[in-house]
């Protein structure tokens, strides 16, 4: 199965949920995972989001019904990085 990849991005002051920012599979999905994580980007793997979110547009917020597992996606981002600070 090809890899697949999906960006989100938050910033409560702009937006009112995260939106997908980009969308790839394949070899663009293992370099565009590879650049991330030189860059020090923290990632989730979660194959289940990944296939419900690839289906979104570009720059379209997630739905509501997204709310909640995407949050806790971003508590796993929130602990990581404060294991990464300490």
């Amino acid at each position: 199965m090809k890899q697949k990849m999906v960006a989100l991005a938050y910033n409560p002051k702009e937006h009112v949920a995260p939106k997908v920012v980009a969308k790839a599979e394949g070899n663009l999905a293992n370099h565009l995972v590879r650049i991330a994580e030189e860059a020090g980007v923290l990632i989730v793997k979660d194959e289940v989001m990944v296939s419900t979110l690839e289906h979104l547009p570009n720059g379209k917020e997630i739905p509501r019904e997204l709310y909640e597992v995407v949050a806790a996606v971003f508590r796993i981002l929130v602990l990581e990085r404060e294991k990464k600070n300490n």
